[in-house]
């Protein structure tokens, strides 16, 4: 790692990307590791042993900062990067708007982790088990997976959506700013993981539609798909 600069460990289709889209935006120098999934074997599509290297747990993102410190997980990682190389206060909250306050980012980010991240987790599990059948067993456990989501996570889902969309309204990014601030950051990989697991039809949500096309035409976000190594989650949507 240079001295002086903060280097990611960036994974190939992970939420790892829009780390590299945050420090794209910040314009900050930066070095980046770049580390592919595991193509077969019992890891398949698991992240490789390499990344256990400089964190036990082996995940992406890991920020390595110039100090020597290793910093996890997404909202941890853009907390960072923002009090520290956001000097122009670009991606920094409107400190005299209190209804999009500190409080509301936090509301939003736990909102995200807790409790949409965990039912998008599921019917993305159930939608993997369901593919990965053997073809003989593939309509019983497709059909279960059916039975779950129209019962209880599709409703679940949606509802979720609905409240984002809701809150979007007359709104360019969550928090009433003229450029995305964290939750933006942290927001995009959930509505990319619901389209992993099939779960989100976006357009069903006009706001976040919105939000989402401006998010991906952002000049930062199309540089960090040019300096990674791979998402072939934004190309199958």
């Amino acid at each position: 790692m240079s001295e002086g600069k903060p280097t990611l460990q960036h994974l190939n289709n992970s939420q790892s990307q829009v780390i590299l889209w945050l420090l794209e935006e910040l314009g900050v120098d930066y070095n980046l590791n770049l580390f592919e999934r595991e193509t077969s074997g019992a890891n398949k599509n698991r992240a490789p042993e390499s990344l256990k290297k400089t964190h036990p747990l082996g995940k992406s993102p890991q920020l390595l900062t110039p100090e020597g410190r290793v910093i996890i997980e997404r909202a941890a990682i853009a907390k960072h990067l923002i009090e520290k190389y956001d000097t122009a206060g670009k991606f920094k909250l409107n400190s005299d708007d209190r209804e999009n306050d500190v409080i509301r980012e936090e509301e939003l980010i736990s909102f995200g982790g807790a409790s949409l991240a965990p039912i998008l987790m599921i019917q993305m599990v159930f939608k993997f088990v369901r593919d990965g059948s053997p073809f003989f067993v593939r309509p019983f456990v497709g059909g279960i997976s059916a039975m779950v989501n129209k019962a209880f996570l599709s409703k679940e889902a949606d509802a979720m959506m609905k409240y984002l969309d809701n809150g979007m309204e007359g709104k360019t990014y969550f928090l009433n700013t003229q450029n995305p601030t964290r939750v933006d950051f942290l927001m995009l990989w959930y509505m990319d993981l619901g389209m992993i697991a099939e779960s989100s039809d976006l357009s069903t949500y006009p706001n976040i539609k919105s939000w989402y096309d401006r998010c991906k035409a952002r000049d930062a976000w199309k540089r960090s798909l040019e300096k990674g190594n791979g998402y072939e989650i934004d190309m199958k949507m």
